[in-house]
């Protein structure tokens, strides 16, 4: 049993190293940034240019570089429609033009008007 967790514990070291390597290389990287509020990787030039696909987020390149990812800066979000938005019934993830135009392609839920 000693040998297992001797094994197991190695496998861990491994992962976690190869985990911090990882991290590393993605703080280094010059094209691909996380956006600060929805936390997906997206294109450096895109997100300072046209913000966010995801979730449009809109702002500058300190506020990129200083932002994390918490609850107060989803609330200082500019008010830009994003792309997907969460469905109020199903809360999956749909498109949002097709959500306010079509309904929900999932669930069938229509914002009724």
């Amino acid at each position: 049993m000693v040998v297992g967790k001797t094994f197991l514990n190695q496998i861990h070291r491994e992962a976690k190293q190869q985990q911090r390597e990882q991290q590393e290389k993605e703080r280094a990287s010059v094209y691909w940034v996380r956006c600060p509020t929805c936390a997906r990787k997206v294109a450096r030039k895109q997100i300072l240019m046209e913000g966010c696909w995801v979730c449009g987020w809109v702002g500058t390149e300190l506020e990129l570089v200083s932002a994390k990812h918490t609850s107060e800066q989803k609330g200082k979000m500019i008010n830009k429609t994003s792309y997907k938005t969460k469905c109020p019934q199903c809360s999956r993830l749909v498109v949002t033009e097709e959500l306010e135009e079509k309904g929900c392609y999932i669930c069938g839920w229509r914002k009724v008007i």
